[in-house]
């Protein structure tokens, strides 16, 4: 008769059985409770903590944007403060939430907020709405969170490294709040508020800043404060006329959006570029960046309409990608005219070229 099997794995030490509930999911770390008395809080020691509503409730949300089932919400709520009042560790690296509302539960999700912070946390990912806004119809349904700043500690105090919001009313002032952070993204966020154009000044240690679907911003200056800046990326922001570009260190630009005013002060180090805004001429934007950015190596340009003038010489240029729409489908097909395009960047090693028929990618060494 064989004897019974050995739990060599409840044996191990603490921090080791810690560092196994980590790797797994938040259910399926709630689910080792129950595989034996060693197990049994060792979910609550977890470091990096997500509550994602579509893992936590079964079905899905209200077809409507911002409008749920109130018994889904009181589940929701239910799970995920229980989970919080358990907690034992003394260190919350990472705190993600996606829930289904807004507002309405503003003063639960400060608490949560709230218990972060006490954590010491450094990544806070929070979004509040379920639909897209690519596909919203009325925004005035939106119920809007409102951030609440004051609940982030000063400068120095702060641990908080990484912080994205989706869905949510932004005031602008926050000042030294933010300048521990190295990463922010801001998604379909209303910036209330006195909006100033140099509002991410004091955000002194950001090495990325992400804006997408976000309004109140008419203008945007990223200037020599931003000394660690490299990656910036502004999409589809409503009401932004232009943005002014002063940052040493920045490596990487992408920009997508209305026709806006670009201007590049001091960029030395730019060396990837996107842009792409409604109705751009793509010869006259090669023709700017030829005496403003003679230093970028990889661009991406794209444009709704065609435009037939003469190319200029574009001699620095390694990589290249054009997008056409309808009007420029035929040029796939075109082998002259691809072969002037081409001519006209004396130093280009890869060409990609995308319309809506066809698509285009040549990678080659000597092109002339």
């Amino acid at each position: 008769m064989r004897g019974k099997c050995k739990d060599h794995i409840s044996k191990l030490p603490d921090d080791v059985l810690h560092t196994i509930v980590s790797l797994l999911s938040m259910r399926d770390a709630v689910r080792t409770s129950v595989l034996s008395h060693r197990w049994k809080n060792m979910y609550a020691y977890m470091s990096n903590l997500e509550f994602d509503w579509h893992d936590i409730i079964s079905t899905p949300a209200d077809s409507t944007p911002g409008t749920v089932c109130n018994s889904e919400v009181f589940c929701f709520l239910a799970r995920l403060e229980r989970f919080l009042a358990c907690h034992l560790g003394t260190k919350v690296v990472s705190f993600k939430v996606s829930c289904c509302f807004g507002n309405m539960y503003a003063r639960r999700i400060n608490d949560w907020i709230s218990f972060a912070i006490r954590k010491g946390v450094e990544n806070l990912d929070l979004a509040f709405t379920c639909d897209k806004p690519a596909e919203r119809s009325d925004w005035r349904i939106i119920d809007y969170y409102h951030f609440p700043t004051q609940l982030l500690l000063h400068g120095e105090e702060s641990k908080l490294r990484h912080l994205s919001l989706r869905s949510c009313t932004l005031q602008s002032d926050f000042f030294d709040r933010f300048s521990t952070l190295s990463t922010l993204v801001l998604c379909d966020v209303n910036l209330a508020g006195h909006v100033e154009p140099h509002m991410f000044s004091s955000c002194s240690n950001l090495e990325c800043l992400t804006l997408q679907w976000c309004f109140g911003l008419e203008r945007l200056c990223i200037g020599d404060s931003l000394h660690r800046l490299k990656v910036l990326v502004v999409s589809l922001c409503e009401g932004l006329k232009g943005i002014e570009l002063s940052a040493t260190n920045l490596t990487s630009f992408h920009y997508k959006g209305d026709d806006i005013k670009l201007s590049f002060e001091r960029v030395p180090n730019l060396g990837e570029l996107y842009v792409m805004m409604k109705d751009t001429d793509v010869v006259s934007t090669f023709a700017r960046l030829e005496k403003e950015l003679p230093h970028v190596k990889s661009m991406t340009v794209a444009k709704s309409r065609a435009c037939k003038k003469k190319l200029e010489k574009f001699v620095w240029f390694e990589s290249l990608t054009i997008q056409e729409g309808p009007a420029f489908a035929g040029v796939s097909r075109d082998v002259q005219r691809i072969s002037s395009v081409l001519g006209a960047f004396l130093l280009l090693q890869k060409f990609h070229l995308t319309s809506n028929l066809h698509h285009i990618n040549c990678g080659c060494r000597c092109l002339i």
